[in-house]
């Protein structure tokens, strides 16, 4: 077991590389890690079909990169695309097309025959629909798919060096070998609220949005409390 104070150093599990990485990002101790909360969650239970307009609201998706290519503009300035097509497409289906403007390192990233899970705002372009710049995630058919797909996701603040799918897998693990005694709850006995452990447990990994929410209502009031 470990415990809230305990330096993140100390765990052998978390490589030298991104102990550098979650330093920069001012997190040391096990109780660093588990409250650096999600900056939003990914509902990846059930995808949206495609949109056929653009919106001024972001969306999650997913589908199947089927295509990648790279076009040129200005001499020097590149454009990569990647098609992406829905589970089940039928002959009215629309691609969706991601675009990313002189990020050489995306088009290293993405390959065809991928699966990607992308949050952006669909914009139409001539007479396709585009996402520039989106959030992404490759989804990967391993052992820890469960953690990434398939549920609530978090999405956390990031750097470089620590992937979405890098820190969702520390704060998973973090979560499971915590001691849960060393989590004190904050909170007047008249709150009934529930335990701080439960809700640092459903503010990263929850089952639904209602216990989501119940669980950012216990962190307010606690940090509230402890002010």
């Amino acid at each position: 077991m470990i415990h809230l104070s305990q330096p993140l150093s100390e765990l052998t599990w978390i490589p030298r590389p991104r102990l550098l990485a979650l330093t920069r990002l001012g997190l040391t101790t096990v109780e660093d890690l588990l409250t650096h909360y999600p900056r939003r969650h990914e509902d990846r239970r059930e995808f949206s079909g495609f949109p056929r307009d653009e919106s001024d609201t972001p969306i999650c998706l997913c589908g199947e990169v089927v295509k990648t290519q790279i076009k040129r503009f200005g001499g020097w300035k590149k454009i990569f695309e990647a098609t992406l097509e829905e589970s089940g497409a039928n002959a009215l289906s629309q691609p969706l097309v991601c675009r990313w403007f002189n990020l050489h390192y995306v088009q290293k990233m993405i390959a065809t025959g991928q699966q990607l899970v992308v949050f952006g705002k669909p914009r139409l372009r001539g007479s396709r629909i585009c996402m520039e710049h989106p959030e992404f995630e490759i989804i990967e058919n391993d052992e820890e798919i469960s953690i990434h797909f398939r549920r609530i996701a978090p999405i956390y603040p990031a750097t470089e060096g620590l992937s979405q799918r890098v820190l969702r897998g520390l704060l998973h693990r973090a979560l499971e070998e915590v001691d849960d005694t060393s989590i004190a709850t904050t909170l007047p006995p008249h709150l009934d609220l529930g335990r701080r452990a439960d809700a640092l447990h459903h503010i990263h990994f929850p089952a639904s949005e209602a216990e989501s929410a119940a669980a950012r209502e216990h962190l307010v009031f606690s940090e509230f409390f402890a002010m």
